[in-house]
């Protein structure tokens, strides 16, 4: 029977040296998936990044596109609200032309100054006055302008329309210009001055 002391001394060290080897490739194998973890994480981090600034950058653009859109379109809206409007005036223009063309005919100015006051109370409406062919105001809701002569008040182009007409400014109310016609000449010049409402306004 064999003693203990019979046994090859390097025996115990090899078998250690080789459990070492065996403990420390798991742990190479640790270190290296780590590693790749850690690459993959920041790849991925990089990735949601760049998908998000491009979300952001679509939506942006999305909504620059939505408001120009909605711009457009109450645009265009707003256009054809103030030509309605505009051809009311002129409706209104004519009959008040015919109104205006029969007590100048009579001589009777203090019916037109009274026709005047009725219509200077109409909302968003300014100012209304006559001229006579002389093109000298000779009735008007605002007193200080009576005996002027029209063009101080309004452009002179204003003044030569021969047909009723609403002219816009580039400052300043519209201009509802109405010529008042007897058989073979111009017996004066209705103008009235009124603002426009934005009825599409969302301020």
């Amino acid at each position: 029977m064999a003693e203990p002391s019979d046994f090859p001394p390097s025996a115990a060290p090899a078998s250690s040296m080789a459990r070492f080897a065996r403990a420390r490739l798991p742990l190479w194998l640790a270190l290296l998936v780590a590693v790749l973890l850690l690459v993959l994480l920041g790849w991925q981090r990089v990735a949601m990044n760049r998908a998000e600034a491009g979300l952001a950058a679509e939506r942006q653009a999305l909504s620059q596109q939505a408001e120009a859109d909605r711009r457009a379109l109450l645009n265009e809206l707003r256009a054809k609200v103030e030509a309605n409007a505009d051809e009311t005036k002129r409706q209104f223009g004519m009959a008040l032309a015919w109104a205006v063309r029969g007590e100048m005919i009579r001589n009777n100015l203090d019916q037109v100054d009274q026709f005047f006051g009725e219509i200077v109370k109409l909302p968003h409406t300014e100012r209304v006055v006559l001229a006579d062919a002389s093109g000298t105001v000779r009735v008007s809701t605002d007193r200080r302008h009576l005996g002027a002569a029209l063009t101080t008040l309004v452009p002179v182009e204003a003044t030569l329309a021969d047909t009723v007409e609403v002219r816009a400014q580039a400052a300043g109310p519209k201009l509802l210009v109405i010529p008042v016609m007897g058989l073979n000449s111009r017996l004066g010049t209705v103008v009235v001055s009124y603002r426009q409402p934005d009825v599409l306004a969302t301020d």
